[in-house]
C-alpha cells in the first residue's frame, strides 16, 4: 500500500515540473557586465552560451543586451535567441572596469537570489570590457570552462587566494573584512591571463594589486600550497623555492597587529656550485626577511587605502566580546604592524 502511494505521488509531482530538454534551451555559462555607453545607469550585459556538436567540438555564442537590472538584460537577450535562456550552468561572472569602480553589489545580490545558481561561481574583474573578454576563442572546451579552469588552477597551484561568489558575498557583509577578486586580461584572441587582484572597499574597486605582490598577499589571506619564489643569494646565485604548505596566525590588540607566517618548502633549483647546509640556511633567512618586508609593505598600503582585505577587524571582533566596529575604523588608521616569518626547507635533493 505504501509503495502504491509513493508511486502515485511521484506521478503527480512529475506532472508539476516543467520539462527542459537540453538541446532546446540556451544554458548561460558565462556573463559579463559593462556600463552602457549611451544610457545612464544602464548595464551592457554579455551572455555566453556554448553549443556542443556531435564531434565534441564547442562553439561559443555570445549575445548582448542592455538593462538597468540583471533581469532586464536577460529579457533583452531572450528576444535575440530562438530558445529559452536558463542560468543553472553558470560558471563565471566578469565585471568590466567601470562597473567594478562603480560598485557590483546589486548584481552580486541578484546572483545570490537566483535559486538555480551555485554559490561557487567564479567572479572576476576585467582590465578592459568584459564583452571583449568573453567574445574571444579560448581552448577547445569553451570560453567559460577555459577561464574558470584558469582561475581554479591558479587558486590550487599558484598565487590566487581562494575566491568565488559565496566568499565575495561573505566578505562584503562581514564587518572588518573587505573582499577581493582576480583580475583578467585578454592576451590575444586565444588566451586570457591573470594580471593581478582587484581590491575592494565594500563593493567598489579601489586598487589593483600587481602580479609581483600576489605571493605575499596569499600568505596574508590564505593557506598556501605549491607557491614558488626565487631567492637571490651572494655571488649572484639563485635558489627556486617551492612552498608546499603555509599558514598564518593573526593576533590583534588595541593598537597593534602581529602576523606570524610559517612556511614549509623545498628547493627545486639552485644555480650555485654546491648546495650545502649553510646555503640552505641562507635561503631560509633570505626568504624570511623578504616576506616580512613585503608583507609589512602590503599591510601599510592597505591601511593607507582604508581597506582591510586581511580581515584584521574581523579577527579582533572574534577575540573581543564587546567589539565596536565604528571605533575600530578609527583605530585601524593608527594600527601598528609586526610580521614574523619562519621558513623551513624540508627537502633539497642531494646536499654536498
Amino acid at each position: 500500500m505504501k509503495k502504491l502511494i509513493l508511486i502515485c505521488l511521484s506521478l503527480l509531482l512529475s506532472g508539476c515540473v516543467e520539462k527542459e530538454i537540453i538541446d532546446d534551451i540556451n544554458i548561460e555559462v558565462g556573463v559579463g557586465y559593462d556600463l552602457a555607453e549611451d544610457e545612464k545607469d544602464t548595464y551592457r550585459g554579455t551572455v555566453l552560451f556554448q553549443e556542443f556538436h556531435p564531434d565534441q567540438s564547442v562553439i561559443n555564442r555570445t549575445f548582448s543586451g542592455n538593462g538597468k537590472l540583471r533581469q532586464d538584460i536577460r529579457l533583452d537577450v531572450s528576444k535575440q535567441t530562438s530558445e529559452p535562456v536558463v542560468t543553472g550552468g553558470l560558471k563565471l561572472a566578469v565585471f568590466g572596469p567601470e562597473v567594478s569602480r562603480r560598485g557590483i553589489i546589486d548584481l552580486i545580490d541578484s546572483f545570490q537570489r537566483d535559486a538555480s545558481m551555485g554559490a561557487r561561481v567564479f567572479v572576476a574583474t576585467a582590465e578592459e570590457k568584459s564583452e571583449d573578454l568573453l567574445s574571444g576563442e579560448y581552448g577547445t572546451r569553451g570560453n567559460a570552462t577555459y577561464i574558470s579552469n584558469l582561475i581554479q588552477h591558479n587558486i590550487e597551484h599558484r598565487d590566487i587566494p581562494i575566491t568565488n561568489l559565496h566568499i565575495f558575498s561573505r566578505d562584503y557583509y562581514q564587518d572588518g573584512k573587505d573582499p577581493f577578486l582576480p583580475r583578467l586580461k585578454q592576451s590575444g584572441n586565444d588566451k586570457v591571463k591573470i594580471v593581478g587582484i582587484s581590491l575592494f572597499h565594500k563593493d567598489k574597486e579601489v586598487a589593483i594589486l600587481p602580479v609581483k605582490d600576489l605571493f605575499y598577499f596569499k600568505l596574508l589571506v590564505d593557506k598556501y600550497s605549491e607557491g614558488n619564489f626565487d631567492v637571490k643569494l651572494k655571488k649572484e646565485a639563485y635558489a627556486a623555492v617551492k612552498s608546499i604548505s603555509s599558514k598564518n596566525i593573526v593576533r590583534v590588540t588595541n593598537n597593534h597587529a602581529t602576523i606570524s607566517i610559517n612556511i614549509e618548502g623545498i628547493i627545486r633549483e639552485y644555480t650555485g656550485d654546491a648546495l650545502t647546509r649553510q646555503i640552505v640556511g641562507e635561503v631560509e633567512k633570505s626568504l624570511e626577511k623578504k616576506i616580512e618586508k613585503e608583507c609589512l609593505r602590503l599591510l601599510q598600503q592597505f591601511q593607507d587605502l582604508g581597506i582591510d582585505p586581511v580581515g584584521l577587524g574581523h579577527k579582533k571582533k572574534s577575540q573581543n566580546r564587546n567589539f565596536d566596529f565604528k571605533k575600530w575604523e578609527d583605530e585601524y588608521k593608527m594600527l601598528g604592524f609586526d610580521v614574523k616569518c619562519n621558513v623551513v626547507i624540508e627537502e633539497t635533493g642531494v646536499i654536498e
